[in-house]
Parts: C-alpha cells; sequence; structure tokens
C-alpha cells in the first residue's frame, strides 16, 4: 500500500532509515538534504517506509506542481529492494491528481513504463575507485592528463576550504553571468546545503589556489557511504587558464582512490561538462526525467 504524507506526516527516522538502507541510496533523498532544497516537501510511502518517493512541491498561479530542485540531480523511489519498473509505476500513478504539472528527475534505478508520462533519458558519469590511483589515472584520456600536469607545473596547490559563505560569493562571482536566468532561491539552497552538509559531516569544500595564494577554484563534495558527489564547482578566468579543475577532481580521486567509493560526477547533458568528466576515465549512464502536464488551456501552452 503506497500512502501519501504531507510534511508534517513524515517520519524522518524512518525515512532516513530507508534511504540508507537502499539499494540505490543518494544523498539527495535524505531527509535533510530535502528540507534545504525544498521546504515542505511531502512523500510516498510503500508500507512501513520498505520505498518511499519524495515529492518536491510547489503551487504558484494557484496550482501545485511537482519540479526538480536545485543542485538535486536524482531523486524517484528508493527502495530496500531492486524495483522492477511496474513498482516503479505505482509509485507515478499513486501522485495525487492535485499536481496538475510534473517535471521531476527519478534515479538511475527507476525504469517506468507508465504512459501517462513522457520520458527523456539524462546523462551522468561515474568512475569506481577500487582501482588504485595509477590504474585509474592511467585510464585518464591523454589532455586530461596534460591539463593536470599543466595545473601541476604552474604551482597550484589543493587544499581544503573556505567556508560555506565564501565559496557560495565565489560560485555567485564566477558563474553567475551564465545563471543569471534561475531562480531567486538559486544561491540561499546552495548556502544552506553546504553549510548543512559541512555540519553534518557529509560534505566537503575543496579549492585550489596560486603560489600567490589567489583563489583559482573552488568545488563542493557530499559523501555517502559509497558515494562521493562533486556537485558544484567554478573557476576564475586564471583558473581556467591554468587548468586547476582538473587537478582539484585529480587530488579528489587519488584522495579516495583504492576504496570501495564510486566518484559521481553528477552530469551532465551539456557538451563541454561531459568532455570534462569523461576525460577522467568515467563511464556514461542515463537515469529518466518525467514529465505531465495537466494545466488548463491557456497555462498548458506555456509549459509545452
Amino acid at each position: 500500500m503506497i500512502q501519501h504524507l504531507i510534511h508534517t506526516e513524515i517520519d524522518k527516522h524512518l525515512w532516513d532509515t530507508c534511504i540508507e538502507r537502499s539499494v540505490n541510496r543518494m544523498p539527495y533523498a535524505l531527509s535533510w538534504w530535502l528540507d534545504a532544497a525544498c521546504e515542505g516537501w511531502e512523500a510516498l510511502v510503500k508500507d512501513d517506509y520498505s520505498a518511499v518517493m519524495p515529492l518536491t512541491r510547489n503551487r504558484k498561479l494557484g496550482f501545485d506542481y511537482l519540479y526538480q530542485p536545485f543542485f538535486t540531480q536524482q531523486l524517484g523511489v528508493f527502495s530496500q529492494q531492486a524495483l522492477s519498473p511496474e513498482e516503479t509505476d505505482s509509485f507515478l500513478a499513486a501522485i495525487p491528481s492535485k499536481y496538475r504539472y510534473i517535471d521531476i528527475q527519478l534515479n538511475a534505478a527507476n525504469n517506468p513504463l507508465n504512459t501517462a508520462y513522457s520520458y527523456t533519458a539524462r546523462k551522468n558519469y561515474t568512475l569506481v575507485l577500487s582501482p588504485s590511483y595509477i590504474r585509474l589515472s592511467a585510464n585518464f584520456h591523454r589532455n586530461c592528463r596534460r591539463n593536470i600536469r599543466k595545473a601541476a607545473l604552474a604551482g597550484l596547490e589543493v587544499t581544503r576550504g573556505p567556508a560555506p559563505t565564501l565559496f557560495v560569493r565565489f560560485v555567485r562571482q564566477h558563474l553567475d553571468a551564465r545563471l543569471r536566468h534561475t531562480g531567486k532561491s538559486f544561491y540561499p539552497v546552495l548556502l544552506q546545503l553546504t553549510m548543512r552538509s559541512i555540519e553534518n559531516g557529509t560534505g566537503e569544500i575543496w579549492s585550489v589556489y596560486s603560489t600567490g595564494k589567489e583563489l583559482m577554484a573552488s568545488a563542493w563534495f557530499v559523501n555517502l557511504s559509497d558515494r562521493c558527489l562533486f556537485l558544484v564547482c567554478a573557476s576564475t578566468p586564471a583558473g581556467k587558464e591554468n587548468k586547476a579543475m582538473y587537478l582539484l577532481v585529480d587530488e579528489a580521486i587519488r584522495n579516495k582512490a583504492g576504496t570501495a567509493c564510486i566518484f559521481d560526477f553528477s552530469g551532465s547533458n551539456l557538451a563541454g561538462v561531459a568532455y570534462f568528466n569523461a576525460g577522467f576515465g568515467s563511464e556514461e549512464s542515463t537515469y529518466p526525467a518525467v514529465r505531465r502536464n495537466l494545466l488548463p488551456w491557456p497555462l498548458k501552452l506555456l509549459k509545452k
């Protein structure tokens, strides 16, 4: 039996236990993440939290809808046992009818068939870190290794930090022109997520500095048991010129090489980002984005 629970009805201890024990667990689905990314999120819960699906909700122009929160690549159904397409379909069918518009991303373990939705495959890139660093780096693309050497020869160094407030300020300074069309909650959500991840010990911020101690690049990572997510990063013009981000990711991989960890690049369908991710020898995979539009005319036309 699948129940719809509003936010105040969710038992977050049982919820997090389900996520942590799920075969397809991801930090995005933990309650602390959802609290920061989507205030008042709701849920679909099967039986006694044996499988769950977050409903990241909002309301606009008098209509309730589901959307994909910022910095939250994959959600969907999480279960302690492998999911069949029919089980994923049962959760999609259980989404309350009040949600007239749905545009969300499931996870790679969800393979729905429900014909009430349209589907788009989104790309992700992951790297299994169980081999030694020497073996991993041998699979880096030639241009990737060249860029790492260029950064090292420039004397760039990787260190921990800075604090979340300074990190978000740096990201805003160097990404804002590219992200000018994002919603007003983009940076507040980023600050909340980075702060909470640092506080609960899952988050790390790493940066690259020049020999003159100038901040060249910075990135935020989140770790959950067997997965390390490379989530948000930014570089200065000089950092880009000196390939600082290549050095930073190389150091993150070196730091976790030989462990039972998966390095998750968190996307992307963007050609330039995909090229960077693939350069480290990562493997491409896909996860489904699902969409349903039951808005009345003419609003339906605006969300085609």
